[in-house]
């Protein structure tokens, strides 16, 4: 059989890549970079920044998309690894009040009467209460919670949680009655510059924005292009971050920061004020900096290339030190 897609040797692929224009000027160094980096995600997962035409820019490098990709898969790891303490926190807080307020017997703070029956068309307690029960049934579910099932006479909220996925979570939490809705919103975000219903518009549009750039991140999907489904209200946002994080003209949002919201930088800020931490703050902002806002000469020429490819501000490198925290900074 002749397959339209035959394996080809690390020369090969090297000469098909200097014949659509990509600058290679040292052998070695490209086939590490191809045995590193993987052709498909070197090439094709930047191609509409770096191959708008089927033909690399001039001046791009096989070196400078490396680079581009070790930023690309830096800011990934950050997000997964941040996003997943944000997971944890959100769950935490859920389960806590369902707990405290309900019961910590499944039957109990699984009950409908402690929920909207529906949310919007698509989506109604009915069907997240489905998804649950596939972990509680004991021939499917997975431990911590399979050990509660066999081993205890209830499976109390904070140990489901673990092996409920984060939409799910979400999902629940949005069809929560108002007054355990608030509860967990008060609780996530302990301040007075937002009205409740602030908080519960952040936290879900945040939550969801967050799962859907760590599945991204997780599944190895065109990262750089990921945005949030749902608006993170930069208002909220303004009112609980430090002057100057973000921009605002004329009383609004400036329409540029707008859009870096619906990017990474509007998930950093929003799990920077829902992970609500210092240390955990402090150490996440020194580590999203040393690659958005580098002093690295390998780095550092390729910041605005990856800042503007992902709608980030072109001056994050002054908007995120004001996020480094003092004793004084409170939500």
């Amino acid at each position: 059989m002749n397959y339209d897609k035959p394996f080809k040797t690390l020369d090969e692929q090297l000469n098909i890549l200097r014949a659509r224009g990509l600058e290679i000027y040292d052998e070695d160094k490209g086939k590490h970079i191809l045995l590193t980096a993987s052709y498909y995600d070197l090439i094709n997962g930047y191609k509409d920044i770096f191959m708008p035409n089927d033909q690399f820019k001039p001046g791009t490098t096989i070196e400078k998309l490396f680079v581009f990709d070790f930023m690309d898969k830096s800011v990934q790891a950050l997000t997964m690894k941040y996003g997943l303490m944000v997971e944890v926190k959100f769950k935490a807080h859920l389960a806590y009040i369902l707990a405290k307020n309900i019961g910590v017997h499944q039957d109990d703070y699984l009950d409908a009467k402690h929920y909207k029956r529906k949310v919007n068309r698509n989506l109604t307690f009915l069907k997240v209460k489905e998804e649950i029960n596939k972990q509680l049934n004991v021939n499917f579910a997975k431990h911590p919670t399979k050990h509660y099932l066999k081993k205890h006479n209830h499976v109390p909220p904070w140990i489901l949680f673990k092996n409920v996925s984060l939409g799910t979570s979400i999902n629940l939490f949005k069809c929560l009655n108002s007054s355990n809705k608030s509860e967990v919103a008060n609780l996530l975000i302990p301040s007075n510059k937002l009205e409740t219903k602030e908080k519960i518009a952040l936290i879900m549009t945040a939550m969801e924005g967050i799962r859907r750039f760590r599945n991204f991140a997780a599944h190895n999907l065109n990262f750089v292009k990921c945005r949030t489904q749902y608006n993170i209200p930069g208002e909220s946002l303004y009112k609980l971050l430090p002057k100057g994080v973000i921009r605002r003209y004329n009383g609004k949002i400036a329409q540029k920061d707008k859009y870096a919201l619906k990017g990474i930088f509007g998930i950093i800020l929003s799990i920077f004020i829902l992970v609500n931490d210092v240390m955990i703050q402090k150490c996440m902002i020194s580590e999203f900096s040393a690659i958005l806002a580098p002093n690295s000469d390998e780095l550092i020429f390729f910041k605005k290339e990856y800042a503007h490819a992902m709608d980030i501000p072109c001056d994050i490198s002054e908007r995120l030190p004001k996020l480094e925290v003092s004793p004084n900074y409170k939500l």
